[in-house]
């Protein structure tokens, strides 16, 4: 099945009391909680890298086989920090020290369609109909952020009405576990004047304000 993606899912944003959820080809869509004025539940839960963060219920992810080298760890949230550019963060909810850096491949490769198996789509409860959000996991060796690579042969598929996502292997010679990026969001990314100084550290700790996306 080819995956149909879908444009900044995820993005909630909180101002005057409206909650904001899903934004689809950069049209935000209000949750059903806002025609309501019911907020979802919240729980807060404590992180390694962004301190105490308060977390929507409806913004939790679940990843039931976890991720390819971290299988015991199922539930992530989406991370915006201030600063972060292009760049998301995953942090689980499992584990307060376990965050990884991701993006949206179609911000430096619009033509990224990865085709992942029937039986991967059915896990993910994916038709045709519904457009999957795609995220793929970003190295930034330390100190050097120009040589950032994504993981675009093993990406982060998730169906945004269940909020169940999976790590599947794409079968596509085209793509690699490391594919260089940088040069393609400066080609790419509307506006993208700063994305090297936009992108955090790995190793640094950071405990400034963050939103969840």
């Amino acid at each position: 099945m080819k995956v149909k993606k879908m444009v900044m899912v995820l993005d909630k944003q909180v101002n005057n009391g409206e909650i904001y959820g899903v934004s689809m080809e950069g049209q935000e869509v209000a949750q059903e909680t806002c025609t309501t004025g019911i907020a979802p539940a919240t729980f807060r839960v404590e992180t390694t890298r962004f301190g105490t963060l308060e977390v929507a219920s409806d913004l939790v992810l679940t990843f039931p086989e976890g991720l390819i080298g971290f299988e015991m760890f199922t539930r992530y949230t989406v991370v915006c920090t201030d600063d972060q550019g292009a760049l998301r963060w995953l942090q689980s909810l499992d584990e307060p020290a376990l965050a990884f850096p991701i993006i949206q491949p179609g911000i430096f490769r619009p033509d990224y369609t990865p085709t992942i198996s029937d039986q991967d789509a059915r896990f993910l409860g994916l038709t045709p109909e519904i457009p999957a959000l795609v995220f793929a996991v970003v190295t930034v060796p330390p100190g050097r952020p120009r040589e950032m690579t994504a993981n675009l042969l093993g990406p982060l598929v998730i169906n945004p009405l269940t909020r169940v996502g999976k790590q599947v292997i794409v079968q596509d010679e085209r793509y690699s576990t490391k594919h260089s990026i940088m040069e393609e969001i400066l080609q790419n990314l509307t506006g993208a004047e700063k994305p090297v100084g936009a992108v955090p550290s790995p190793t640094k700790s950071r405990k400034r304000s963050q939103r969840i996306a």
